[in-house]
């Protein structure tokens, strides 16, 4: 099976362009003739090279009468040589389940006869070099060797008429230009420049440099050659909740009756700002158009020279122009926002603004053409609203929607790539939205995705019922904190939980297991990039490690979090009050965020009282029980680990050591087995091993401790004792 696209016969397609060059080329020939013609009766009058006598002057009068345009009525749309062998030569190509190239790039941009004629007349010089000094011949200037618009006009629009009705699908907006079909020299703003008229009628043209390899061998894509980068493709299906409907509604009867409005929607996440400008867009009955990459202008004048294009596109198209508003409010960019505003008071084209925070410059405000609309974040109905929306077409489980709407806080394009993926990737729609909101490497965090789960997790009953709780309270929240309404005055919009114990208890491990159960990936904050010597450094960072896990919707852990979430003391230099004022900071920042915050603590009193107070869960974990130190020490040595087998593991447990200490010792017992060259982990290995784990946490074996634990040294007997008596006689 053919891994692409068909593409017909060569001699099919050689045959189609021949055809349709003959056609182009007849019109060259009928351009050369008029040349000829009109040169005759210049040159039929004796004149000197340095005037234009009275009879030159009432042919170039009679040539150029605007009466004669006037009376000329553009002529009607030519079928593109549809001859019967062209015909022909579609009905083969069809045959084979292939298209033409130039058919296939005409349906593609939408091009007429006449534009796909300038196409091959830009594409002549290629396929033949004479074809330079005629055209410096059709338009009597014999260094203008390359195509040109006026070349074009000449060619294929020989009548006033004709030239009037063709002379905007050359220009900059025209959609061969705009498509990026034909660059001009000297313009490589994809948005274009003035309209054609004087110079620019005759800066030389050239076809996009994969075009002629698709035209000639159909080898490329019709949808990725006539792109406009400047349309805006409404997303499909657009996935408003109702409120924000409601405000694009608002906002497009103000821009009904404001032909050149301002309509502003603020309030809306990275994701979904699309979704809502073309909801403004569609209801008001416009086409939309996007704003160049603004971060790439230097200067004030590069934002006015980009801008300016925009909206003039906009104009000339009848297009409504969308301008995402939240680079503006950073401090080094208020010579931009200047800029931008002196553009939109004075242009005459409706515009839509979006962003998280409002831009309301007083010169917008003041101008009679503004309205704005203010959105919220959709609550559990209306995420599940759109999970419906989504998924038409589709047979889920009702009762898989309610639990991801009720677990996860997807944007609207994070949403359509889920159930996109679910559907072309084949895999469960639970699947799909945990890869969808895989977090990005972060730059002040560590992005892992859980690999340990519960059976990692060995703590004492207690405690696994607390975890067990808390996954379950995570999932539940979302319903409980906005459709009953418990998020506003009981803690904020999302949990927190800490966990407090010894080190090596489990507290980070548990952190990866519970994010593991929630299907989410585990953000681990590195507080010594966070932590800043700088002033409001401290807070920026923190701020964007807090606006990371909302966006992934990972889960965030502050590990060591005394660190950062310490207690505030009294002012008494100046170092303190900027400290007080970074834990001041962190309650807010803790209280309105709606991700999933975990810190852990060694030392539960270094944490601000103001803290705890806003942790709905506190594990706090114990040391494990001998329970749990003998699942520990099974778990601690994989099945491939070398163990002596006459070793006895039992009396392990009576050792007061952590999980994370457990680990250690038959980590060590086996490093010092291998540089042994010990064919086994051995009881002298552990032995070792256990003490020096001891001395590492500062403590003493007790006399007997070691012995008691690892028992009596096993019996090994030789392997030809049951050949022998008793007495040791053959």
């Amino acid at each position: 099976m053919p891994n692409g696209p068909v593409r017909p016969q060569p001699a099919v397609v050689a045959a189609h362009l021949a055809l349709r060059q003959g056609a182009v080329h007849r019109a060259l020939r009928r351009a050369a003739a008029r040349r000829a013609k009109r040169s005759a009766l210049l040159a039929g009058v004796e004149l000197s090279p340095y005037c234009v006598t009275d009879q030159q002057a009432g042919l170039l009068l009679d040539l150029t009468d605007p009466a004669d345009v006037q009376a000329s009525s553009p002529p009607a749309e030519q079928p593109g040589a549809q001859t019967e062998a062209e015909r022909e030569l579609r009905r083969r190509a069809a045959a084979e389940g292939a298209t033409l190239p130039l058919d296939a790039l005409a349906r593609a941009a939408e091009l007429d006869s006449f534009e796909c004629d300038a196409l091959l007349l830009c594409l002549a010089p290629a396929l033949a070099p004479e074809h330079a000094p005629l055209f410096g011949y059709l338009v009597d200037d014999l260094d203008q060797r390359r195509p040109t618009a006026e070349l074009i006009l000449t060619v294929l629009a020989p009548t006033p008429a004709e030239r009037f009705a063709r002379l905007p699908a050359l220009g900059p907006y025209g959609r061969l230009r705009r498509f990026g079909l034909l660059l001009q020299d000297g313009v490589p703003d994809p948005y274009g420049g003035p309209e054609p008229s004087g110079a620019d009628l005759l800066r030389p043209l050239h076809v996009r440099p994969e075009l002629p390899a698709f035209l000639l061998h159909g080898l490329g894509d019709p949808g990725l050659l006539a792109h406009d980068p400047g349309q805006v493709v409404a997303p499909r299906p657009l996935l408003l909740d109702t409120e924000t409907r409601t405000h694009a509604a608002r906002l497009a009867a103000h821009l009904a009756s404001h032909p050149a409005g301002i309509a502003a929607l603020w309030g809306l996440p990275v994701g979904s700002r699309r979704d809502a400008a073309c909801a403004v867009a569609r209801q008001a009955g416009l086409a939309l158009r996007r704003t160049p990459d603004l971060e790439l202008c230097r200067n004030p004048d590069d934002v006015r020279a980009a801008l300016g294009r925009a909206l003039a596109a906009a104009a000339v198209l009848g297009s409504g122009l969308w301008l995402p508003t939240d680079d503006f409010h950073a401090p080094d960019a208020e010579w931009a926002a200047a800029a931008a505003v002196d553009l939109l008071t004075r242009a005459g084209v409706p515009v839509v603004l979006t962003g998280r925070t409002p831009w309301r410059p007083l010169a917008l405000l003041s101008s009679g053409r503004y309205a704005e609309e203010c959105a919220g974040e959709p609550g559990y109905r209306e995420r599940r609203a759109l999970w419906n929306t989504a998924t038409t077409g589709t047979d889920p489980d009702p009762a898989l929607l309610d639990d991801l709407a009720a677990r996860f806080r997807l944007t609207p394009s994070q949403l359509r790539s889920a159930v996109g993926l679910a559907e072309s990737g084949r895999v469960p729609l639970d699947e799909a939205v945990p890869r969808v909101l895989t977090a990005a490497p972060a730059r002040l965090a560590e992005v892992r995705t859980p690999t340990r789960g519960p059976s990692d997790l060995v703590l004492p009953v207690e405690q696994e019922r607390q975890i067990d709780e808390l996954a379950a309270a995570f999932r539940a929240w979302p319903k409980v904190s906005e459709e009953w309404g418990f998020g506003g005055q009981h803690g904020g919009a999302g949990l927190k939980a800490l966990f407090t114990g010894e080190p090596g208890t489990g507290k980070s491990l548990a952190a990866e297991v519970l994010a593991g159960a929630l299907g989410v990936d585990l953000l681990r904050v590195d507080l010594a990039q966070t932590v800043s010597k700088w002033v409001g450094e401290t807070e920026k960072n923190l701020d964007e490690a807090f606006g990371h896990a909302e966006a992934t919707g990972a889960l965030l852990l502050f590990d060591e979090a005394d660190a950062v979430f310490g207690k505030r003391g009294t002012v008494s230099r100046g170092t303190d009050r900027y400290a007080n004022l970074e834990v001041g900071y962190l309650l807010q920042r803790l209280e309105r965020s709606p991700a999933l915050v975990v810190l852990t603590t060694n030392l539960q009193g270094n944490l601000d009282e103001a803290f705890t107070r806003r942790f709905q869960f506190v594990v706090h974990f114990t040391r494990p029980g001998e329970r749990e130190r003998t699942r520990l020490w099974r778990m601690a040595f994989p099945p491939s680990a070398p163990l002596d087998p006459l070793l006895s593991l039992a009396g392990l447990a009576r050792l007061d050591l952590t999980g994370a200490g457990v680990m250690a010792v038959a980590r060590s017992a086996a490093l010092l087995a291998a540089e042994n060259d010990s064919a086994v982990i051995g009881r002298e290995h552990l032995g070792e091993a256990i003490a020096r784990q001891f001395r590492q946490e500062s403590r003493l074996l007790r006399s007997g401790e070691l012995e008691g634990a690892l028992g009596p040294a096993p019996v090994r007997v030789p392997e030809t004792a049951d050949r022998h008596d008793p007495h040791g006689r053959p």
